[in-house]
């Protein structure tokens, strides 16, 4: 199985019901065929630029395994679907375990607390050490203008 990443926007004016429906068919193709890893909704948004007159779009993240015919069939539903403004497929990994991507995952999500406080720790030594990773110099841009 191929590990993919998919990101695709929501027309922000329709119903939340329409959206729960819209979330849950695609749950159900990628569970059906293979494993979903992270639904993530970052929620409404401003557009780069405008699509269909929209200037605002719901944004969801999908991290999945699966192969080519299952990202066939989703783009194809995604296209079909006049509510899908925008959407965007890309290969992480090729021939990847999804169990071990599943439980690697659940490792991310769930960050222990103690590790947290160190990694704080260390980074506050290295900018009191002067460290090259600290990045708190700010460069003014050079104008050529005089009046």
């Amino acid at each position: 199985m191929n590990h993919y990443e998919t990101i695709f926007i929501v027309d922000p004016d329709t119903p939340g019901t329409d959206q729960d429906i819209i979330f849950e068919k695609v749950k159900n193709m990628i569970n059906r065929a293979s494993k979903l890893l992270m639904f993530d909704d970052w929620g409404n948004r401003k557009l780069a630029y405008e699509i269909k007159k929209k200037r605002q779009g719901r944004y969801i993240r999908l991290d999945y395994c699966g192969n080519g015919a299952l990202v066939d069939e989703m783009e194809r539903n995604f296209r079909l679907d006049y509510r899908i403004l925008k959407f965007m497929t890309i290969l992480l990994a090729q021939d990847v375990d999804p169990e071990a991507l599943a439980a690697a995952a659940e490792l991310v999500a769930e960050p222990a607390t103690g590790a947290t406080e160190s990694n704080e720790e260390s980074s506050t030594s290295e900018e009191a050490s002067g460290g090259e990773t600290a990045l708190s110099e700010t460069i003014e841009p050079e104008t050529d203008t005089e009046e």
